[in-house]
């Protein structure tokens, strides 16, 4: 529907109004009159009416007092002045009141008609700006209340300047509820991060990129630094391209991420080198030294507990590679039975120890050196899950009962179940794949149910525990067979 306002005639002419207001409703307009001006100001206060057509010259109140009464209660209302007398001075006196225009009778009804067009088509322009102008005020003040309430610091540049900034960059940088407006990011930045942070800033200001994260320090207000992920991005802001800027804190990520560095550094060389020395020698003792019982049965210990070392280190940065992605699996293509009866070797004098018989079954008859299921993926630490989650069946298993592997394949997956029929305890099963679980061992750092889940899920497959009185424990896993 276009746009219609209502209108008020003012004229003490009663005949002029009922002929302006016949033509106005012809028109398509809502039009009343009235030749009262006083009752006239009391109606303009209703919103109702958008325009009024005001007479100058009329008794008790002339048309240009009671325009500007109008227009100072209703400075939104559009007005149109006639007057009977066109000379300067009332032309002059319409201009000041703000009047849209001024019509000197006698006019043509289609003057007075395309005068109103106009004047609404005017308003309803207004009408939308004011829509538009308080929209985008709302819009503003709803973003501005989310970026002040933002956990990260978020800033607005202009010209390497902050023309605003939330309250959590001030936090960030330690200078609590201290203005940073016109600051040079610069100079927040860093020094031995300067040129990263300007060709980060650079290659989104010219578009090379749209976004894109970055991490350098920023310099805290004592003097400290922070570690920052910075995400930039190019907006158009008061009519200025405008980087907006937001910093999120991960200086304790950084921190930990630096010390498990450092460990293992210290672990790979460090405490490798000298566990090499310890097992060297032990090694020379037992075959080149005569020695009694007892120190021999020592020396055996001294090498179990260093192989037991050695794994734990080895399992550790294995771990530490899968958590941090760094790690880069080595697939090849390999008979994946062969791995399953190698654990079952590797761990057979541990069974022995418990008189647990170990039993392969492949896709539902007993394995058989003869079978073959050639499988993409990497051995090594396949090879590792395997041994890692078996060694666990056999040691959570009862002695004199049986642990079964069953390799089953069904519509591209390989589908491997380990059991045994021991039970895991009930407020333990959820975190059983988690990392340091480890429940009621002597030894062990409770990273080989983890490890064995990341490597699982690193070849695209799940794994899951099942564990109850009845049926014992069984640790489920699929693998899709993979692309050579």
């Amino acid at each position: 529907m276009p746009y219609a306002p209502h209108i008020l005639i003012v004229d003490d002419d009663e005949r002029l109004c009922n002929l302006i207001e016949e033509a106005l409703s012809k028109a398509g307009f809502g039009a009343a009159s009235t030749q009262d001006p006083l009752g006239a100001l009391e109606m303009l206060y209703n919103d109702r009416y958008e325009i009024a057509l005001i007479d100058i010259n009329m008794p008790v109140m002339d048309g240009i007092s009671l325009a500007k009464g109008i227009k100072r209660e209703r400075p939104d209302l559009g007005i149109i002045l006639i007057s009977g007398f066109g000379n300067f001075h009332n032309a002059v006196e319409a201009i000041k009141t703000g009047a849209y225009d001024f019509i000197q009778k006698p006019f043509k009804m289609d003057e007075l008609i395309f005068s109103v067009k106009r004047l609404a088509k005017l308003l309803e322009l207004e009408r939308e700006v004011t829509a538009k102008t308080e929209e985008l005020r709302k819009s503003e003040e709803r973003y501005r209340t989310l970026i002040e309430n933002a956990a990260d610091g978020i800033g607005l540049l202009q010209n390497g300047a902050i023309v605003f900034h939330n309250k959590a960059l001030g936090k960030i940088l330690g200078y609590g509820n201290t203005s940073l407006y016109k600051w040079k990011l610069l100079d927040l930045i860093w020094p031995d991060d300067h040129e990263k942070a300007l060709r980060h800033i650079d290659d989104v200001s010219s578009g090379t990129i749209n976004q894109a994260p970055a991490q350098y320090r920023l310099k805290r207000q004592d003097g400290s630094s922070c570690w920052t992920s910075v995400n930039i991005s190019l907006i158009d802001y008061q009519a200025k391209p405008t980087l907006i800027a937001s910093f999120r804190d991960i200086t304790p990520s950084v921190e930990i991420e630096n010390m498990q560095n450092d460990m293992e550094r210290m672990l790979r060389h460090d405490m490798r080198s000298q566990l090499i020395g310890i097992m060297g020698f032990t090694t020379r003792l037992i075959q080149h030294t005569p020695l009694t019982e007892t120190q021999f049965e020592y020396c055996k210990h001294i090498q179990r507990c260093g192989a037991q070392l050695e794994n734990m280190i080895e399992t550790y940065l294995h771990v530490s590679k899968l958590e941090q992605g760094t790690l880069v699996f080595n697939k090849e293509e390999f008979n994946f039975l062969d791995a399953v009866r190698h654990s079952r070797d590797t761990l057979r004098e541990l069974a022995d120890k418990k008189n647990v018989n170990i039993t392969i079954i492949f896709n539902h008859k007993i394995y058989s050196l003869e079978d073959k299921l050639p499988f993409y993926g990497d051995r090594v630490y396949l090879q590792s899950a395997l041994n890692n989650l078996l060694k666990n069946a056999i040691e959570a298993s009862p002695s004199n009962m049986s642990v079964k592997i069953k390799v089953r394949t069904k519509e591209g997956y390989v589908k491997v179940s380990i059991s045994n029929w021991g039970t895991v305890p009930e407020e333990v099963r959820s975190r059983f794949f988690e990392k340091y679980a480890s429940f009621g061992k002597e030894v062990g750092i409770g990273l080989g149910t983890y490890m064995a889940r990341l490597v699982v899920q690193g070849h695209g497959g799940d794994i899951k525990l099942l564990s109850s009185q009845e049926d014992g424990t069984v640790v489920t896993w699929e693998l899709t067979y993979g692309n050579a």
